[in-house]
């Protein structure tokens, strides 16, 4: 019976009705489709250091003095369980001449395997036995290909193959840099081991596998750092959270302003339909028969509202990400339809709260001064 009520009153209003879900549908998309983008987009950036997340990077403790990672601290590392590879990475900022240009660029000297197990070849082979393979940025920029040769501190190198594109890394970044052979390496540079990087075969081993290295490479003195590559996935993680949660609030104040049509649509009908108020409390209705009535007009237009918004948010949400992302499997995971869900809640949270007062204010009207109103 209320539900009737409630909606022959909506229906009787019906424009304003209308206008009424509309503003209520363009907030829930507004914020349901800022959420499933912005979740999306930290989807998309945190898929390329899904392969680093198990990674602990060695690094020496500069702060105290150490320059290099000495190689019997890197045995020590092999030695840990739950390791599934330890590798080692010399590095230096040397000289590189190409035909008639010099520029300063990182070397590495890296064992073949570990490349091979780290990066992909674009153009030739990771051969380090017969020359050095080139990052993609910086063959782009040199015009280098595969088979041409540079001077790197005076000692002339062959390419044997270009990189393809790392995108950004915090281990090793190839792209405007050098990669050699250990052996190759010395014939250039003196350098020691830069660092080391150790991936754990379990996610969930990596805070354990960390402790262990610090005990067994610092029991003396403190020689090494550890960085755990998680902790980048968190704080990027934290920051896509912070930036969404901004632009959600902003998407808010439309709803805001949907809150307020319905109030005024609700007093509007208070104002009309005192007289009719007055005769069902005439004959017998109570306060909380009059309350739920006029609660469940603004819910029926909450839900209404919020329905329609939020299933235009997921269509907004297909479509800019394939506009912006050029992927759209990201719109359905299960986080990116919670925010579709929260919309929809907000949506008819604020529908509620904005009838609330109307609904009160209807339910306090005596009978003998309802039935009096003109």
């Amino acid at each position: 019976m209320y539900f009737e009520l409630a909606k022959r009153n909506l229906e009787r209003a019906k424009v304003r009705s209308i206008l009424a879900i509309v503003g209520i549908l363009i907030g829930v998309m507004a914020i349901s489709a800022i959420g499933i983008f912005g979740e999306s987009l930290k989807s998309a950036v945190l898929e390329n250091f899904k392969d680093v997340a198990n990674e602990l990077i060695v690094s020496p403790n500069y702060q105290k003095g150490y320059r290099y990672i000495e190689e019997r601290d890197i045995d020590k590392i092999k030695k840990i369980s739950g390791i599934e590879r330890a590798i080692a990475v010399k590095s230096e900022y040397l000289l590189v001449e190409i035909k008639e240009e010099r520029t300063y660029a990182t070397v590495y000297g890296m064992e073949e395997s570990d490349v091979k197990e780290m990066f992909k070849v674009e153009k030739g082979a990771i051969d380090l036995g017969r020359g050095c393979v080139v990052g993609n940025s910086f063959a782009k920029l040199y015009e280098l290909k595969s088979g041409a040769k540079i001077i790197v501190n005076g000692v002339e190198f062959k390419i044997i193959g270009i990189l393809e594109d790392a995108g950004m890394r915090y281990d090793v970044n190839p792209n405007f840099a050098v990669i050699l052979s250990p052996e190759n390496f010395e014939k250039i540079s003196n350098a020691g081991y830069s660092s080391v990087i150790v991936k754990v075969e379990d996610l969930s081993d990596v805070a354990r596998v960390k402790e262990e290295i610090l005990k067994k490479l610092n029991a003396k003195e403190e020689k090494v750092t550890v960085f755990e590559m998680k902790r980048i996935l968190e704080l990027i993680s934290e920051a896509f959270n912070q930036i969404n949660l901004f632009l959600m609030a902003i998407a808010s104040v439309s709803l805001l302003v949907a809150g307020v049509s319905i109030l005024n649509i609700m007093l509007m009908s208070t104002i009309e339909r005192t007289k009719e108020i007055g005769i069902m409390r005439a004959i017998g209705a109570h306060r909380i028969t009059v309350l739920k009535i006029f609660l469940l007009e603004a819910l029926i237009l909450g839900l209404i509202g919020s329905l329609i918004g939020s299933l235009l948010s997921i269509i907004a949400g297909y479509g800019i990400n394939s506009l912006i992302l050029g992927e759209t499997k990201y719109v359905f995971q299960l986080a990116t339809l919670g925010y579709v869900f929260l919309g929809f809640s907000i949506g008819v949270f604020t529908s509620l709260v904005s009838g609330l007062y109307p609904a009160w204010k209807a339910s306090r009207l005596e009978p003998i001064d309802a039935l009096r109103f003109e």
